[in-house]
């Protein structure tokens, strides 16, 4: 299928590469529809989240594990059922926010869980006040 995007313009995109929020995402929750995009096919580093229903609407996400290795929270059983999860098919990301070239920061509060499998996700917030809404990647992976 053919997406627009205002970023990116036309992109021919697969089915497996579209993802559902049941609820959306925090903000935006009535935008549930979105494609997982490669940013870079050879640093898979950081992907878009680009919705299908606003071309204007995308997030810039990575696995957080990568800035930051000690990163770890338990699932709720909701969220596991919901998305009917398998550790196996379970990716974490955390949205990642650019103000300027020297203040690039990630959330892990709140992260993006996702069933690769299903191509379903859910974003959470965690309980754990370890973890900052913004959490600099200046210096990072």
């Amino acid at each position: 299928m053919i997406i627009k995007s205002t970023r990116f313009g036309e992109i021919e995109v697969s089915e497996e590469q579209t993802v559902e929020f049941e609820f959306g995402i925090f903000g935006f929750e009535n935008y549930t529809r979105y494609v997982l995009l490669q940013l870079d096919a050879e640093d898979p580093t950081f992907q878009v989240l680009q919705s299908l229903d606003d071309a204007d609407l995308a997030f810039v996400i990575a696995e957080p594990f990568l800035f930051q290795p000690s990163y770890e929270f338990e699932l709720p059983k909701m969220v596991k059922h919901q998305l009917g999860l398998k550790e196996e098919d379970t990716q974490v990301f955390g949205i990642v926010t650019l103000r300027s070239q020297d203040n690039v920061t990630m959330n892990l509060k709140a992260p993006i869980i996702m069933n690769k499998k299903l191509n379903k996700a859910a974003q959470i917030v965690l309980d754990s006040t370890n973890y900052p809404i913004r959490y600099s990647l200046k210096g990072g992976a």
